[in-house]
């Protein structure tokens, strides 16, 4: 373009009405700046050439970080999440060889290590000699949306377009003002090829009359290192004048002025202009008409605007018009003041529940994203909502079964522990005495096993409404599981008040239990230790309260046994038994039987529960029951749980030899194996001695393994994970600190307790409790095996409910390995 074209500004001092054009574009942008802040769109761009990253302001917001900072393409990727860093780094890399543009979700990590889930759409912009020049890429924080499991698929195509064709002229300049780059639309504005601008400096495209102006704010953008904004006018290839306003924003890299970066919106024709705006408008507010989450804005305490979705979310046509408190609940609006009041523009409150009023007067909990921007020159609140009425009941009852037992609904092991610590603690201020009694039913084994689960439960639950009718005030009750029960006594003066007790509850079993025609007699056997004198720990007073109890039971049931130091329990209940089971293992009297895990949707066994078996010369089988807690206790569960580890991975091996498909091998662990100093130096060798893929071991650990020993447990899943040796959680949902261990450990599988299964086609709680699970491992990414399941008609209803694997007797009992490996040589024919 030839520099001696000039054209001076007086050819403009004659348009009419242009500072009214003005104001209305100003208004209008108003909007339009209103408009991104709801949607939470932000953008960035990477040049090649200058190695520097640009972003908007609003993805500075998403970020939680401040917007005076620059970094390089690489150090993105350090706001990644870990663990979605390698994966959104390797997509970059594909995309970048192929020079094509993406979309990714992905998390980011906030300075204050808070948490939140984008969409990143990224374009790459190429030269003639189809060499990138620059990286476009626009990211919307999609936290609450991913919440619910929502898409917002339009919304994501819109701002993709919005950011690859981009409307507006985009350029980045050297220090003495030469072209860096430029986008299409800078080229179709002044009707250019790329060659005839690059590197040429910007005054051969500014008018005359306004370089001096342009380069004043030119060089005020190097000096200040801020942000200028300005209009000026620019020429056409054709001569024509253009007029835009123009944005000139610093490179800086590590601390270095680069460069300058700039917008440049074309404002010339007025027609032009309204119509872009009146069509941004439209798309925007399309955008928020048609989203799934409900928005707002409300200016002094009225909604001056509601999307259809709130709309309908609150059971109106619009809630236009109407006061924001009548929407809320009586008593939460005091809290939304409080709250909402203080705030300044540009403050934002996320998150935040409270209770709504819909226009029936039904309640329904809404999570709310509160933001107090400027709207047409008034101070007003905007917000997004989301229904979590669903949610917030869900949790309500999650957070129930995590304290109660799910069949009695009395607080479980968990409470049991908390609450008993607490009256500890106030019983050493107070000096009175707390009681612990344990209580069992006599043979209620023998109930289960000739009546069945189902009888035994109902047994339970009468047992449990009786044990609550015979308490005072200061006395509660817990289910520890099984048919074990605890009464805890706060504040004895003396222990007559504990003998009392004792009557009413041997009176409770004198009249005999009527269930579904039977009539059972049932005898209890109790167990009591009395702090301080039997321990002032909650440890040591339930281990010496179950002493007691395991005298009581041994004196012939129906007993009762008050804990004293003369109890002798370790050679009473363990002697004989313990000395031979300290020469099992020399004597090679272990052995392995193998229970199938079965595909539910294909039957076809994908993996195997190895069980140990002791086989004693004079006693015969000895059920597992008897000897795991003496192992447990000797600590002999070392090196036998160790044995039954080797013996399984190498039955694995030797099944893959054979042509088998693998199939993972699960291997119970003690408490005592996973706090062991060296547990993963003695997997290693044992994966390195048998030759088993590390994919097709499973470590089994129960709930109470992790309780007392969180830091070590934790740390050693951590391992595990790094090695690819997976993890499962056994009896899932029947402890008491379910909910916690998901959040706290890396788990592979849940494995649903027999006792959710055994009702799950006769109690309506049970198969709602396996749904939440099943829906809950899904979201977690968790394989879910049902185990218990003996009928027919209990695995059609799990393979409904796309619960993944199932275990029991329904499809097969424990085998020897040789039964086992003639069924996995038909299954796999089959």
């Amino acid at each position: 373009m030839s520099k001696n074209y000039r054209i001076y500004k007086d050819q403009f001092q004659n348009i009419k009405n242009t500072e009214q054009l003005i104001d209305q574009m100003k208004r209008r942008f108003e909007d339009f700046e209103l408009i991104q802040k709801i949607s939470n769109v932000g953008y960035w761009e990477y040049d090649f050439q200058m190695d520097a990253t640009t972003w908007s302001n609003q993805l500075f917001l998403i970020h939680g970080i401040e917007d005076d900072f620059s970094m390089s393409l690489d150090q993105f990727f350090t706001l990644i999440h870990p663990d979605d860093r390698a994966r959104t780094f390797e997509r970059f890399n594909v995309a970048l060889d192929e020079k094509a543009g993406y979309e990714i979700e992905f998390r980011i990590v906030h300075p204050d290590g808070e948490i939140r889930n984008v969409v990143q759409v990224t374009e790459f912009l190429l030269n003639e000699l189809n060499e990138l020049t620059r990286i476009i890429g626009f990211v919307q924080d999609i936290t609450v949306h991913k919440k619910l499991q929502l898409s917002l698929v339009e919304e994501e195509q819109y701002y993709k377009s919005l950011f690859i064709n981009n409307p507006d002229s985009v350029f980045s300049f050297d220090l003495q003002g030469n072209f860096l780059s430029c986008n299409p639309a800078l080229l179709e504005t002044f009707g250019f090829r790329e060659e005839e601008i690059l590197h040429e400096n910007f005054d051969n495209l500014v008018e005359s009359t306004s370089r001096e102006k342009t380069n004043h704010f030119f060089m005020e953008t190097i000096r200040t290192r801020l942000p200028q904004n300005y209009e000026t006018t620019g020429i056409h290839k054709d001569g024509s004048i253009l007029e835009f306003n123009v944005t000139n924003i610093p490179i800086i890299i590590n601390d270095e002025l680069v460069g300058v970066y700039g917008i440049a919106k074309n404002i010339t024709a007025q027609k032009v202009m309204e119509r872009s705006l009146i069509d941004a408008e439209t798309n925007y507010r399309s955008l928020v008409e048609q989203s799934i989450v409900g928005v707002f804005i409300a200016v002094e305490g009225i909604f001056i605007y509601s999307n259809p979705h709130l709309n309908k979310m609150m059971g109106y046509d619009t809630i236009t018009g109407l006061k924001v408190l009548s929407l809320i609940h009586p008593e939460d609006q005091q809290k939304v003041i409080d709250e909402i009041s203080h705030l300044a523009e540009g403050e934002s409150i996320q998150n935040f529940c409270h209770r709504g009023i819909r226009l029936d007067e039904s309640i329904v909990i809404i999570e709310v994203h509160y933001k107090k921007v400027l709207h047409q020159g008034k101070l007003a609140t905007i917000g997004t909502v989301l229904d979590v009425t669903e949610r917030k009941q869900t949790e309500e009852l999650n957070q129930f079964l995590a304290y109660h037992d799910y069949l009695t609904t009395l607080p479980n092991r968990r409470m049991f522990e908390e609450q008993l610590d607490e009256r500890l603690k106030s019983s050493r201020i107070t000096n009175k005495k707390v009681a612990v009694m344990l209580i069992d039913l006599d043979r209620f084994k023998y109930v289960n096993d000739t009546l069945g689960h189902s009888i035994g439960d109902v047994l339970l639950k009468h047992f449990a409404w009786r044990l609550q009718e015979c308490l005072l005030v200061g006395q509660t009750v817990y289910r520890l599981g099984g048919d074990e029960f605890c009464i805890v006594l706060s504040e004895v003066n003396h222990q007559n008040e504990i003998s009392r007790l004792v009557d009413k509850l041997t009176q409770l079993t004198k009249e005999d239990f009527v269930i579904e025609g039977y009539e059972l007699h049932v005898t209890i056997s109790i167990g009591i230790s009395m702090s301080p004198e039997d321990g002032s720990t909650v440890e040591t007073l339930f281990k010496n309260a179950d002493t007691a109890l395991y005298v009581a039971k041994s004196q012939g049931r129906d007993q009762t046994q008050y804990y004293s130091s003369s109890l002798n329990v370790q050679s009473f209940k363990h002697f004989n038994l313990s000395n031979d089971l300290r020469k099992a293992l020399d004597k090679k009297e272990f052995f392995l039987m193998y229970m199938p895990r079965v595909d539910t949707q294909t039957t076809e066994i994908v993996g195997v529960e190895a069980l140990i078996r002791w086989k004693h010369p004079e006693w015969g089988l000895i059920s597992p029951t008897e000897f795991i807690p003496i192992a447990e206790e000797t600590g002999l569960i070392v090196p036998i749980g160790e044995w039954v580890l080797r013996e399984a991975c190498k039955q694995n091996k030797i099944w893959l030899d054979q042509g088998f498909k693998p199939i993972t091998t699960s291997v119970n662990f003690s408490v005592k194996q996973l706090i062991k100093p060296n547990i993963l130096e003695s997997i290693d060798n044992i994966i390195e001695e048998t030759g088993i893929a590390a994919g097709q071991l499973e470590i089994e650990i129960t709930e109470s393994s992790f309780i007392s020993n969180e830091i070590e447990v934790t740390q050693l899943l951590t391992e595990l994970k790094k090695r690819n040796i997976k993890v499962s959680l056994d009896d899932f949902g029947t402890g008491y600190s379910s909910l916690y261990l998901l959040k706290q450990l890396t788990l592979d599988t849940l494995k649903i307790d027999r006792s959710f299964v055994e009702e799950i086609l006769t109690d309506s709680v049970n198969r709602s409790i396996i749904q939440c699970i099943l829906t809950l491992a899904n979201e977690l990414q968790m394989n879910v095996v049902a185990e218990g399941v003996e009928t027919a008609e209990q695995y059609a209803l799990l393979k409904e409910l796309q619960c993944d694997e199932i275990q029991g007797y329904y499809f097969s009992r424990p085998l020897h390995v040789e039964a086992f490996t003639e069924l996995l040589r038909e299954n796999n024919i089959t």
